[in-house]
């Protein structure tokens, strides 16, 4: 049987062929031809498809190793969209003390031991750019032996709104004395610029604007970790951050800032916190609370405080963001409602301290330790 030519039926073309019978041959072998030509054409198309698919799949793979390695290689704490990830690239969850050790050094390196048995896993390190950084190594070193994340906070530039002093914090972590110390620990260290730099009166983009140049100055000085960055408002304004949380993330070179909201006369509505809490989580921003108080007096103290903390607790338990309450002890007699402990003469939690420590969602049951301190993942 004579097979069509490319599909055509050769009988129909007698054209140029005196002897139809004679050219039969002929056309049988171009037909053959023909038709390996597809099928060799056919069979190149598939081989170069799966040349193509070896090269993608072999690229997708390096990529994943390469994220896969950098995550589990980590050298410094990270964040990942809400979560705050410690250098082993598991997520750390803080649940911390503020303690004040400028104000009072050898009594706050006697109580990290006293924090560290009631489980606290982060450290706030209240500090001030012209304290020796041969003290602040000590307080770092006691808390990663006690197993504890430093973070350290500079706390001159509270309620200061000038673009000097916030970059004069800054400028702090970039003396050479001060990095050699923290460098060296970076692999634990969580670094909060400045606290509570900007009042009522700062704008979200006074602040998003000042804080873009602090960032740069610690990136400039070879810092990788975490950076802290307080809201404006005496730290109590979340939609500065909501607004331009993202944009300040972006223009960071790490990608690895954590934003901190502080909780006092601000928060008084505790449904204002419920909803500003899960609103700031659902638009993916890294965020803690850094500081809080309490409905003290029905609100008669000095700074006419209402926060139901029961809702802060709460709140940070359900989206596991990090909460640090103020403050361990040694306020002064104004703020002394907010000691979490009594170590004047009784030596132990005072009310508040026991709301922290031993509620449902306190710190005691739920906190855990960095990765970072487990010799099994070694």
């Amino acid at each position: 049987m004579i097979k069509p030519f490319l599909g055509l039926n050769i009988h129909n073309f007698s054209i140029g062929c005196p002897n139809l019978k004679l050219c039969y041959p002929v056309l049988n072998i171009l037909s053959i031809i023909a038709e390996n030509v597809i099928f060799i054409k056919s069979c190149l198309l598939i081989k170069e498809l799966m040349r193509l698919q070896s090269i993608f799949y072999s690229i997708f793979f390096i990529a994943a190793s390469i994220f896969v390695s950098q995550v589990l290689n980590a050298q410094t704490f990270t964040v990942s969209g809400t979560k705050l990830l410690d250098a082993k690239g598991n997520e750390f969850v803080i649940r911390g003390v503020n303690n004040p050790h400028s104000w009072h050094y050898e009594q706050s390196m006697k109580w990290l031991s006293q924090l560290a048995e009631l489980n606290v896993n982060c450290v706030r390190i209240v500090w001030q750019s012209n304290d020796k950084p041969s003290q602040l190594k000590k307080v770092i070193k006691n808390c990663v032996a006690l197993q504890m994340i430093p973070m350290i906070e500079l706390h001159n530039a509270t309620g200061d709104t000038t673009t000097q002093k916030l970059l004069e914090m800054a400028a702090y972590f970039a003396r050479p004395a001060v990095k050699k110390v923290l460098l060296h620990y970076e692999k634990y260290l969580l670094i909060n610029i400045a606290n509570e730099w900007g009042d009522h009166n700062t704008t979200a983009e006074h602040w998003k604007e000042n804080y873009t140049k602090a960032i740069a100055i610690l990136r400039n000085a070879g810092y990788k970790t975490t950076l802290v960055i307080d809201a404006p408002g005496w730290g109590q304004n979340i939609y500065a951050v909501k607004k331009y949380g993202k944009e300040l993330l972006e223009s960071d070179p790490e990608k690895n800032l954590l934003f901190d909201i502080h909780m006092y006369y601000s928060w008084n509505d505790a449904e204002k916190i419920d909803k500003e809490l899960q609103k700031t989580h659902d638009l993916s921003i890294p965020l803690i609370v850094g500081e809080f108080g309490y409905d003290f007096d029905k609100g008669f103290n000095n700074l006419k405080c209402r926060v139901d903390h029961t809702v802060i607790l709460r709140k940070c338990h359900e989206l596991q963001i990090g909460y640090i309450p103020w403050m361990w002890t040694g306020n002064n007699k104004e703020n002394a409602w907010l000691d979490l402990a009594e170590l004047r003469g009784k030596n132990e939690l005072t009310w508040w301290g026991r709301q922290i420590f031993e509620t449902e969602y306190g710190i005691r049951r739920n906190a855990l330790k960095a990765s970072v301190f487990d010799e099994e993942t070694e």
